[in-house]
């Protein structure tokens, strides 16, 4: 495969409050299922209103979340950070992250991980 455009449309498969996650859609759209030979996952993620993301922590794989839009608190290890529409977060394997949303709106972000997790098989 060369290559491969994804976005979500209304046959998108998602997750629904995947594992430490509570009213959020997940859009698993890059990784090595959907896109054979790729070594990072790239999802869109929505946490609704009174969602959250609770402490998680990925042994192997960085995180890059990417804020489309919303606003939330996020906690990386003993840092917290406002994040909003625009900004971009790092957050190192085997550390503890998560996000309270702030106001109203969804939080969508982009995230990715890297490498991918082994969730996706061979």
């Amino acid at each position: 495969m060369a290559g491969k455009c994804a976005k979500i449309t209304k046959d998108t498969e998602y997750v629904v409050d995947p594992p430490h996650h509570v009213k959020t859609i997940a859009y698993p759209l890059v990784n090595p299922k959907t896109c054979p030979g790729a070594q990072l996952e790239f999802h869109v993620t929505e946490i609704h209103k009174d969602g959250a993301a609770l402490d998680d922590i990925h042994p192997d794989e960085d995180h890059v979340f990417y804020v489309i839009s919303g606003r939330a608190n996020a906690k990386v290890g003993d840092e917290t950070f406002l994040c909003e529409a625009g900004d971009a977060l790092w957050v190192p394997k085997n550390t503890v992250h998560n996000f309270e949303i702030l106001g109203g709106e969804t939080f969508r972000i982009g995230v990715v991980f890297a490498p991918a997790r082994p969730i996706w098989g061979d």
